[in-house]
């Protein structure tokens, strides 16, 4: 397991089975790690890092060959909260370092 915070793990169901040639094009993409599919085919675990890829490039990957997210209200969700946990891991990463208890900055 990495430690780096701009590597994570997120899964994908899918409508139907993930053909090979999404796990052979995912793993050949930089900044993947990993890539499992679950025994029916219709999960995809795929491990990567953010300075490389965004969740929507993965969906994208996966789309153009043909494995389709999975429908409904809770698969909606999931999938806007993946998007949503990454910009928001990419904001702190990149926001200024605060002041100490709250203190303001020395302007000497």
């Amino acid at each position: 397991m990495s430690t780096d915070a701009l590597v994570v793990t997120h899964s994908f169901a899918l409508r139907g089975a993930a053909p090979d040639s999404v796990t052979a094009t995912l793993k050949e993409r930089p900044g993947v790690k990993d890539v499992h599919t679950g025994k029916n085919g219709r999960n995809l675990s795929v491990t990567y890092d953010l300075r490389f890829l965004r969740f929507d490039d993965i969906e994208q990957t996966v789309d153009k060959f043909g494995a389709r997210p999975a429908i409904g209200f809770v698969s909606t969700i999931r999938r806007s909260w993946k998007r949503f946990t990454e910009e928001n891991l990419l904001a702190s990463v990149s926001a200024p370092v605060s002041p100490c208890c709250n203190r303001p900055p020395d302007t000497k």
